[in-house]
């Protein structure tokens, strides 16, 4: 349940889990069923669609709640509370017993399911979703002690718990003959019964602090690659030869806007303002590309990034690993939820500028901040420099190691039983 990058990373841990022989069925947003094809495997839409619902004007205003905790959880109410009831229909509809249940951090009704099949299930989250003395939950801006750190992560669950507890506890009982989750909820009741965690960001991004449990796995990004056969558009791969100035991508994600020409036409005077050409995610039927800008509807990372000089973008977690991932410097410019966590981060290490809140961004900050992205050498060497060590490890093998273990303990259990 989410955007695109709630769903490309499990798409990806799907994709490995398979090659290992594993028969995989995902559930998710209709519009992301051809990142799975040809892989083998298995795909179920679930509507309703959250792009579709930012696109309503409450999904615009909870777009710009930024990172405030009780605005993201009132706009969430209005946006995807009265959803939720097609949602867990459609989850009930599709999902079909398995031996393990591993989901994104919206999707907590998948965890009944574990329930009520009894089977083993992992949390795969793209954001800290322990407590730690080190820093506090996301939602909160400054630092609030040690204690107040540890704290947070309860206030931020319970915000979000809270949405959705009458809706999700009255289809437990109803649809699975589950009893009701208690008040704190799913996540925390995980974190007590020491189940596993699975987070899909990098330990040189944010190592695990020490005082997580050892059931709190970071293994490092889950990317995506194109698909076999994958080809670029020829007048893309025409437009990134062409001798000129440095290319920037620019890609909100699924950060739609209900004004996209207003943004199309920021992007052309920043990259003006800043002496660089572009590529922008966006609409190639109603924004025209030119020797300036270049217009595409959807471009995998992967293979993007290490061909151009920097990025702009709105500080998803995936998107963060795969520009980071290139030795790319990324101008962030985040929305809402983990988005000014990880922006934050980047800036942390030395490989972006400062992030400018979508909220507060003009095409003269934009253009600054391009400008030091492309131009400021020590900007860059940090980020080739992490780039490196990124590209050295490997998420899904890792994740993938962890989950099958998981699975083969209770088997060589059973097997040890049946020899005595």
């Amino acid at each position: 349940m989410g955007l695109r990058g709630d769903t490309q990373p499990l798409a990806a841990l799907g994709v490995g889990l398979q090659r290992r022989g594993f028969a995989v069925h995902m559930i998710g947003a209709p519009r992301y069923a051809h990142t799975l094809a040809g892989t083998g495997v298995e795909f179920s839409a679930l509507e309703p669609d959250f792009e579709s619902l930012l696109l309503t004007p409450d999904g615009q205003r909870w777009l710009s709640s930024g990172e405030n905790s009780l605005s993201f959880a009132r706009w969430m109410r209005q946006v995807v509370g009265s959803a939720l009831d097609r949602l867990l229909n459609g989850i009930s509809t599709a999902a079909q017993p398995s031996d393990c249940v591993i989901y994104s951090t919206f999707a907590l009704p998948a965890e009944s399911l574990a329930e009520r099949w009894g089977v083993p299930s992992f949390l795969a989250s793209c954001m800290p979703a322990h407590p730690t003395r080190a820093f506090p939950a996301i939602g909160f801006r400054r630092p609030l002690g040690p204690i107040g750190n540890v704290l947070s992560l309860s206030v931020s669950e319970q915000v979000l718990w809270q949405v959705f507890r009458t809706r999700i506890n009255s289809w437990r009982k109803s649809r699975l003959d589950l009893p009701s989750w208690p008040f704190t909820g799913p996540l925390a009741q995980r974190r007590r019964e020491m189940r596993p965690t699975l987070y899909c960001y990098s330990p040189s991004v944010l190592p695990a602090p020490h005082d997580w449990p050892s059931t709190a796995h970071v293994t490092g990004y889950w990317q995506f690659d194109p698909p076999r056969g994958w080809a670029p558009p020829s007048a893309l791969s025409a437009f990134l030869n062409a001798a000129g100035p440095p290319v920037v991508y620019v890609g909100f994600g699924s950060m739609v806007t209900d004004a996209p020409q207003r943004r199309y036409e920021m992007v052309r005077s920043s990259l003006l303002k800043a002496g660089v050409r572009g590529i922008l995610l966006g609409d190639p039927e109603t924004m025209p590309s030119d020797d300036l800008l270049q217009v595409v509807s959807s471009i995998p990372h992967t293979w993007l990034f290490p061909r151009i000089s920097a990025a702009v973008h709105h500080g998803g977690p995936s998107t963060v690993g795969a520009g980071l991932t290139a030795g790319l410097p990324a101008v962030t410019c985040p929305h809402f939820i983990d988005q000014p966590f990880w922006a934050a981060r980047v800036h942390a290490l030395g490989a972006g500028p400062r992030p400018l809140p979508a909220s507060r961004l003009t095409s003269l900050k934009l253009a600054v901040a391009i400008e030091q992205a492309v131009t400021d050498r020590t900007m860059r060497h940090r980020a080739e420099q992490l780039g490196q060590r990124l590209r050295q490890e490997s998420g899904i093998q890792v994740a993938c190691d962890i989950v099958e273990r998981s699975l083969d303990a209770p088997r060589a259990l059973a097997v040890g039983r049946e020899g005595d």
